[in-house]
């Protein structure tokens, strides 16, 4: 279905649409797309065409259409980009590939030096985020930012484990090289490494071992692990509340594990070195960014 849009954020619509579909030429002027391929419509898609209309005072006294910048945002857009599905792909992989390619033509659409300028310019993030593996939960969409703009870290319930090769090589590349200014331990509700980190009779070997200091908490918030009986008497909201308590108390252990860590601390010796240590939730069910207030800095 083909609907046009009379109002709206003209600049966003038009940067959905291509992004949606590259192959497109040329728009009619009565909303056709006559170069577009049917296959690459998705049937389930809303194709949004946007459209300024001068109304009848404005033809009368010549009056020009107003700028962008004046205009309403639009309640109804297309998200391709985070409603795509890998399961509704047809050809498995090597559609993924040709959605790259879409992709990186439609960037190119907006600015066709981007790539070129990415590849010549060194990174220079001000972020280093620690956050969890789940593939819900990207950094770089939930805090709305591009490329090049966070170093990161993820791995299974945002541990920071100063006997993990990998974890510290990260930061001391992230504190000493990149420079960056702030640390950020992200964790988020919904989290399957926290829910099944004191379950202990469902985790094999490597999982037991790597949310072992998740469980560790139990000595000092007891009631964040209830036994099977006590949770199997519990509803759904009380279950929840003690995940995102136990979500907030794993990530304000790894601010402090940071925080305490020499490679930070050496940092900190700098009077005019910028570097703070932050803890942050990820609320999955309303996308919102929840900041705990527990930031460290010298």
């Amino acid at each position: 279905m083909v609907r046009i849009l009379l109002k709206g954020n003209v600049k966003a619509h038009i940067t959905d649409w291509f992004k949606s579909f590259q192959s497109l030429k040329n728009i009619g002027t009565e909303g056709q797309t006559s170069a577009v391929p049917k296959k690459l419509i998705p049937n389930s898609a809303e194709i949004l065409l946007p459209r300024i209309q001068k109304d009848s005072q404005s033809k009368k006294t010549g009056s020009v259409i107003p700028p962008l910048s004046a205009l309403k945002p639009a309640i109804n857009a297309n998200l391709p980009d985070i409603t795509r599905s890998f399961k509704d792909l047809e050809n498995g992989l090597l559609d993924v590939f040709n959605n790259n390619r879409k992709w990186a033509n439609s960037v190119r659409l907006q600015d066709k030096k981007f790539f070129e300028n990415l590849a010549n310019n060194e990174q220079q993030p001000k972020l280093f985020w620690i956050g969890c593996s789940d593939s819900r939960v990207p950094a770089e969409i939930i805090a709305k930012l591009g490329f090049g703009e966070i170093f990161v870290h993820r791995n299974i319930a945002n541990q920071f484990k100063e006997d993990d090769v990998n974890c510290m090589s990260e930061l001391e590349f992230a504190v000493h090289n990149l420079k960056v200014e702030h640390i950020i331990v992200c964790g988020h509700t919904k989290c399957g490494g926290i829910q099944n980190a004191y379950k202990e009779y469902v985790l094999r070997k490597n999982l037991k071992f790597w949310l072992s200091d998740i469980r560790k908490i139990k000595d000092s918030h007891p009631e964040l692990f209830p036994d099977q009986i006590t949770e199997s008497k519990m509803n759904k909201s009380e279950i929840d509340a003690i995940h995102k308590k136990l979500v907030s108390v794993n990530v304000i252990n790894q601010v402090n594990k940071i925080s305490e860590n020499e490679v930070v601390k050496e940092a900190w010796k700098d009077e005019k070195r910028k570097l703070s240590v932050h803890g942050w939730v990820f609320n999955m069910e309303n996308g919102h960014l929840e900041d705990l207030y527990v930031t460290r800095n010298k």
